[in-house]
């Protein structure tokens, strides 16, 4: 007897397998994630010299017009770590020498330096504001314009003021009537003491929008788990610029051999523009670095997601009968056999 025959298949199903639902953006984790601060020293570099190298004509115009004028300033003021130089038997001159036969120069007061120096804290943090939203804007690929970098300075240079308020008494321990290396010691001990918790707080003032106190906290928040790498890269971008000064610092005072013409100023020439040069070079770099390694935090902490979302969100081709809805929510089509 012939066994039955088989029963037919079922019919396919009439809709899909439900799908999961769809995954939105989650709340920013208060726990940064495990990151060997090496390695995130090591990626914020390499981010930073794409970058640089990406927009390195908008970056070159942006230090001729603000970090040139401000190395050359930064130069030109007496530093308390170089010895004085002793007077060459030959005639000579220098930038800040007198006319020969005028009268001797009388001794320098104090409120010419206090307003060299607060010209060039000013130059510095209009510099940086410059810079940091060049690099906030290039760090997400938008386009990168010269023109609207510097009108950002006037508004992010007031929030930045009033951001370094708490660091100022750093910046008056030169003029206390203590040994110049002293005091130039203390101002410096203080900074480095700061940077694993404030050192992120120039970049939050100018990309978030907040002043005071507000951009300090934020940064102490941000610099959770990467302090190390706070300070590696504060006291590398310090150095240099502290070598640089100590070695081509003081070209204003520089003096030549009047006799030998134009063979005896070339080498002050010569230093004075490859140490402008070089600390511009040092400054753009620090600047750029610091606002990357503020991205790199945020990273770890989960705040890029939903903005990298939003950055990006338009790049896709919406249908006509997509108008009405949310744009943040992408519509999955299954195509079913």
């Amino acid at each position: 007897m012939d066994s039955p025959p088989p029963p037919p298949p079922p019919p396919p199903p009439s809709l899909p397998p439900s799908k999961p639902p769809l995954r939105f953006p989650r709340p920013p984790d208060p726990s940064p994630s495990a990151l060997p601060w090496p390695d995130l020293l090591a990626g914020a570099a390499a981010a930073t010299r794409r970058l640089v190298a990406a927009h390195s004509r908008h970056f070159l115009a942006l230090s001729s017009l603000l970090l040139l004028p401000l190395a050359l300033l930064l130069l030109s003021l007496p530093s308390p770590f170089l010895p004085a130089s002793s007077s060459p038997a030959a005639p000579s001159v220098s930038l800040q020498s007198p006319v020969q036969g005028s009268n001797p120069p009388l001794a320098p007061l104090p409120l010419p330096q206090l307003a060299l120096i607060l010209a060039a804290a000013l130059l510095y943090l209009a510099a940086f504001a410059a810079a940091a939203a060049s690099a906030h804007a290039g760090f997400f690929g938008r386009p990168v314009r010269l023109l609207a970098s510097l009108r950002s300075v006037p508004a992010s240079l007031l929030r930045l003021l009033l951001t370094a308020l708490p660091a100022c008494p750093l910046l008056l321990l030169p003029l206390l009537p203590l040994p110049p290396q002293l005091s130039a010691g203390l101002s410096v001990l203080g900074f480095v003491l700061l940077a694993p918790f404030w050192s992120l707080a120039g970049a939050a003032a100018v990309v978030e929008s907040t002043a005071g106190f507000s951009p300090l906290r934020r940064s102490c928040t941000l610099l959770s788990g990467a302090r190390l790498a706070a300070l590696s890269a504060f006291i590398v971008f310090a150095a240099g610029a502290a070598v640089t000064l100590w070695g081509f610092g003081g070209v204003a005072a520089e003096t030549y051999d009047a006799t030998a013409g134009w063979a005896g100023m070339a080498p002050v020439v010569v230093k004075a523009v490859a140490g402008t040069a070089l600390l511009a070079l040092i400054m753009l770099y620090g600047m750029v670095a610091n606002v990357v390694l503020y991205m790199h935090c945020r990273a770890l902490h989960g705040e890029l997601t939903g903005e990298i979302y939003n950055e990006f969100a338009d790049m896709y081709v919406f249908l006509p009968f997509d108008e009405g809805k949310d744009r943040h929510v992408v519509s999955v089509v299954t195509v079913w056999p």
